[in-house]
């Protein structure tokens, strides 16, 4: 792939590719700390497998439950469900990785399986490819469920941060195509409307993690030419949010993009969506994956949780 898309202009696309080059190391000495694995079951290696899509194909991981847990499912006569992660990045991070806390809780503590794509990004891309292929991924899930082992009923998505946004923006897709939209998302310190301007985005900390030069690296880069009112760009403009399905919204007291997903939960529950929305004070950006534990481990359990009761509901 080349070294940046062409419209891009040079200084933009260095930008992102310093934060790429950067990204990992930081991924190894701050996202990976063995405090921060909830998992109690020996969640296996994931595997590597291919999803096509209308850009090519992409890689994922995927996380599966235990053997019993699956065995128990069979059992009552079902398959275990599936949850489609989104890692974040601010759309320029590969780096599906970063989310294997998350992955293997779930798949440890509610049995389902984690797909977690490795979707594009700029500077080599540009909108709406990583929406495209997140959707692609979200219509792959449901029509490979009786080759892969798990339920089409029973299909959830979600992410964090950029990969909060791309959930959201496929469920958008999902409702503007007539197609089944997921039983439940899950949203963690995301976006949901780019055409805010950057003085709304304020934080009580000097030095918050999304500061004004990510956001204008995301405008510049990934989101150059595109309608920041069109819902898939900025899913808070979809017209009608009661569609949504049952929403866990949470959101860092700290951090700049607070107030948009609060305006978001807001609009989402007054217009008939159930949504579960809370906010965790004293924390910034990516709480799930930094000190302190409990917070991180409070977070990752609701994650557990809504997911667990949006899958039950299901088979009722």
């Amino acid at each position: 792939m080349s070294f940046k898309e062409p419209a891009i202009a040079w200084r933009p696309a260095l930008v992102a590719r310093s934060f790429q080059a950067i990204f990992p190391i930081l991924g190894r000495l701050l996202l990976e700390s063995p405090k921060l694995q909830f998992a109690t079951k020996p969640v296996g290696a994931p595997e590597r497998i291919t999803i096509p899509t209308r850009h090519g194909d992409i890689s994922a991981l995927l996380y599966s439950p235990v053997p019993t847990d699956i065995e128990a499912e069979l059992s009552a006569e079902q398959r275990p469900p599936v949850h489609l992660l989104f890692h974040g990045g601010a759309f320029v991070v590969r780096r599906p990785e970063q989310e294997d806390n998350v992955a293997r809780y779930l798949a440890s503590e509610v049995g389902c399986f984690v797909v977690l794509p490795d979707y594009d990004v700029s500077p080599q891309v540009r909108f709406p490819v990583a929406e495209q292929e997140c959707y692609d991924a979200y219509l792959w899930l449901l029509d490979h469920a009786s080759t892969r082992g798990w339920d089409p009923a029973r299909v959830s998505i979600g992410g964090a941060s950029a990969g909060a946004k791309l959930a959201l923006s496929v469920i958008v897709q999902a409702l503007q195509d007539g197609e089944a939209t997921p039983v439940a998302a899950s949203l963690e310190y995301g976006a949901s409307d780019f055409s805010l301007p950057d003085e709304s985005r304020t934080s009580p900390r000097k030095m918050p993690v999304i500061g004004p030069w990510m956001l204008r690296m995301v405008r510049e880069t990934y989101l150059l030419g595109a309608d920041l009112t069109d819902p898939v760009v900025s899913p808070a403009k979809y017209l009608n949010p009661g569609d949504f399905p049952p929403l866990l919204i949470l959101t860092g007291g700290l951090d700049t993009l607070r107030h948009d997903m609060r305006v978001f939960a807001e609009k989402a529950r007054a217009n008939g969506a159930k949504v579960d929305h809370h906010e965790f004070a004293g924390v910034d950006h990516g709480f799930t994956h930094f000190q302190p534990v409990e917070t991180a481990r409070t977070a990752v359990t609701m994650i557990g949780n809504h997911l667990r009761a949006a899958y039950a509901a299901a088979v009722r």
